[in-house]
């Protein structure tokens, strides 16, 4: 692209400041790697001037949700948690901003749950989106006509664009300067940031997601909480039965209507999350990880985490193990 692109981002006060910084810091990037002003970035909240953050750090807004965007310009809604956007959309202007860029703009988007504020404009209808793992079932239940994708780093749908959560946003950005200027450019700021131009998985590498579905003290939490104390056993239907006290029949129904899955399946996504969190926090090998948290074998664990995670177990170490793991203090 030849002229200079604005990329205006929506705050208000309460916002998550890494969901800005970091979309931020790529657009600049790609303005210091091809040597002129490719992008001219607007911060836009519902009052000029100072808008402060979740973290108390305070960015000057330079706009107003009213205030006049060129044509084709890129709108992109940031995230917080969702009380402070349920405040911030009091102002009709907000919203009014999102609806009239859709027509105007090239791109609209958001950042982590910054889908909310898309979604309370009444924009993403048949579209589907994603978000923060820890928000995408409320935005599902809020919006019932919206296909929130629990798992996707970020999505294109037409013109609209979403992220999931925090440095998301960095991969988002990256795609839409991929899109602009070309693969190359792309790269040069990836490295730069010392960030992966593309990730391997999604968000599932992240999540616990059994953590937040399940209600602490249910028979079914307390099976859960069994099977992770041991879960080299051989948990067969009937085991998991006679430990939560239930029949074969109530704990296939408790698992359908409380995770949707299987009691086979619950079995396997507890042992995936014993297996990743001994690949971050131990030295132990593969092997042995696969044997203690019940896979048996490398391959049943190679083809679990593939299927579950999209990436391998090695590929799942290298990626989100600390440096400090099996040091002593």
């Amino acid at each position: 692209m030849s002229s200079s692109q604005t990329i205006a981002f929506l705050i208000y006060p309460g916002f998550q400041l890494l969901d800005l910084a970091g979309p931020v810091s790529v657009f600049a990037g790609a303005n210091r790697a091809l040597g002129r002003d490719a992008y001219a970035l607007r911060i836009l909240s519902g009052k000029v001037g100072p808008v402060t953050s979740s973290a108390g750090l305070a960015v000057e807004a330079d706009g107003d949700y009213s205030c006049a965007l060129p044509e084709g310009h890129t709108l992109l809604a940031i995230g917080g948690e969702v009380p402070e956007i349920d405040l911030a959309l009091e102002d009709v202007q907000l919203t009014a901003r999102v609806k009239s860029s859709l027509s105007q703009a090239s791109r609209v988007g958001s950042v982590c749950t910054g889908a909310f504020i898309l979604a309370a404009a009444d924009i993403l209808a048949g579209h589907r989106v994603t978000t923060h793992w820890w928000d995408s079932q409320k935005l599902a239940n809020r919006h019932p006509d919206i296909a929130v994708d629990t798992d996707a780093i970020y999505i294109q749908s037409g013109k609209i664009w979403t992220s999931a959560g925090v440095t998301a946003g960095i991969d988002l950005a990256l795609a839409l300067v991929e899109l602009d200027h070309g693969r190359d450019i792309a790269l040069t700021i990836a490295r730069h940031l010392v960030v992966p131009r593309m990730r391997s998985g999604g968000q599932s590498q992240f999540s616990t997601e059994l953590d937040l579905q399940m209600r602490p003290g249910t028979r079914l939490g307390k099976l859960c909480e069994a099977i992770r104390r041991a879960p080299s056993l051989a948990w067969s239907v009937d085991t998991m039965s006679e430990t939560a006290g239930i029949s074969r029949r109530t704990l296939s129904r408790l698992c359908r209507e409380e995770l949707n899955i299987s009691p086979a399946a619950l079995v396997e996504r507890l042992r995936i999350d014993t297996a990743r969190r001994a690949l971050v926090e131990t030295d132990q090998s593969v092997t042995l990880i696969a044997n203690e948290a019940g896979f048996g074998s490398c391959q049943r664990l190679d083809r679990a985490f593939a299927r579950q995670l999209g990436v391998s177990p090695v590929r799942f170490r290298e990626r989100f193990r600390s440096p400090y793991s099996g040091v002593a203090p």
